[in-house]
């Protein structure tokens, strides 16, 4: 049985192959293929802003991609909608089984189409498009927050399945009738007591070294992932301590956070090091700074602070949506407050036995996102979800 997979991951065409974030690469996808033969994409095209030199090939064996138009903005609703809704019936209405991303127009409207075909779906719960609205600069987003929850919580409400990337707070913003998991997407490497061990050297080597690294990873187009907090609270820093922002993005987005940093006299302290193409080489990279940062402004799972986590880093993050699952009390900050980010950082950073203190809790803590106990939890819903579709089919 082939799979239909409806999310908002963007996609480029060259030639014959489909090129993808590393976000998006075939080991996001790998795992559907635990009991699916085959997974269609329905996928939208890559932003203009967005460079595709650090694309990924897509494994063309396993799975097909279809790029659509993209329907969120109000000029894409009125250009867009009349074709993302007919591309949905025509892929939905030959679908056998359909996980989808309800968080967008178009997962609502993917949702009352297969409703509509009595053709069997799953919910899959990534992010808190509420509170990441409720974030948002624009006044407008701010006051259409209340207005797509409440459309998102109704469509989904009678959904038989639900996939969440969390432990419990997506459920209890989203949740549905039908049955329920929360099995994070992160993928790590097996726990090994070396990783514990280099990274205890580290930080007891940590006053030999001169400077004192820093890493945030996502997205840097605009504010969501707090990069403005990270650059603020670093100026508040010593001048040994660097930030280093490993995600996607521009270089216009590099030079307005350069300018930015400028303003607070950091700018010779922040890097923006090229994204890498894998989790495996993400979780390398890691082993090489002495603490990581998340001053996020919303985040579904918070899939880079596990994989700091699991390589024994000291973590910092927000105090919001699903950090608390993560990380302790002591660790978190309230949203923007760069000074309490800063002041976390040095305590720990400032003594070798409190870093390795959390080092330890965080590795320990990351053991419960372990592959193989991840990969079983979502390879028996997955078998779940198949048998209802094949019952639904006869």
């Amino acid at each position: 049985m082939d799979l239909l997979y409806i999310g908002n991951y963007m996609f480029k065409k060259v030639y014959k192959t489909f090129l993808g974030l590393p976000s998006s690469s075939n080991e996001f996808f790998y795992k559907y293929l635990s009991a699916f033969c085959h997974v269609r994409i329905l996928g939208e095209p890559l932003k203009s802003d967005l460079t595709a030199d650090n694309l990924v090939e897509i494994d063309s064996e396993h799975f097909s991609v279809r790029i659509i138009p993209p329907n969120r903005s109000p000029q894409d609703i009125i250009k867009n909608d009349r074709d993302v809704k007919k591309a949905l019936y025509e892929e939905i209405s030959k679908a056998d089984a359909i996980i989808l991303k309800p968080l967008s127009r178009k997962g609502i409207m993917a949702i009352k189409i297969a409703e509509r075909l009595k053709k069997p779906y799953m919910i899959e719960m990534t992010g808190d498009i509420h509170n990441a609205l409720k974030q948002n600069p624009s006044i407008l987003k701010r006051m259409y927050a209340p207005i797509l929850y409440s459309k998102i919580k109704r469509a989904i409400k009678n959904a038989p399945y639900g996939l969440y990337v969390s432990k419990d707070y997506l459920q209890s913003q989203f949740p549905i009738n039908g049955k329920m998991c929360g099995c994070s997407d992160v993928v790590l490497l097996k726990s090994d007591a070396s990783v514990l061990e280099n990274r205890f050297r580290r930080i007891e080597t940590q006053s030999e070294r001169e400077y004192v690294e820093l890493a945030l990873i996502g997205f840097y187009q605009g504010l969501m992932k707090g990069v403005d907090t990270a650059i603020r609270a670093l100026s508040r820093l010593p001048k040994n301590y660097r930030l280093h922002i490993l995600g996607n993005g521009t270089e216009e987005n590099r030079k307005k956070w350069l300018e930015y940093g400028e303003k607070l006299g950091v700018t010779d302290r922040i890097f923006f090091p090229k994204p890498l193409p894998s989790s495996e080489a993400v979780l390398h990279w890691l082993d090489t700074v002495d603490a990581f940062v998340l001053p996020t402004r919303s985040e579904g799972f918070g899939r880079c602070v596990a994989e700091a986590m699991s390589r024994g880093c000291p973590c910092f993050a927000t105090d919001i949506c699903t950090m608390p699952e993560l990380l302790p009390r002591e660790c978190l900050h309230s949203l923007g407050d760069d000074s309490a980010l800063a002041e976390q950082i040095l305590k720990v950073m400032s003594d070798p036995e409190e870093a390795k203190k959390y080092a330890s809790v965080n590795f320990e803590k990351a053991k419960e996102y372990d592959f193989d106990v991840l990969k079983q939890r979502r390879d028996l819903f997955l078998a779940d979800f198949k048998k209802y579709c094949e019952e639904v089919k006869q």
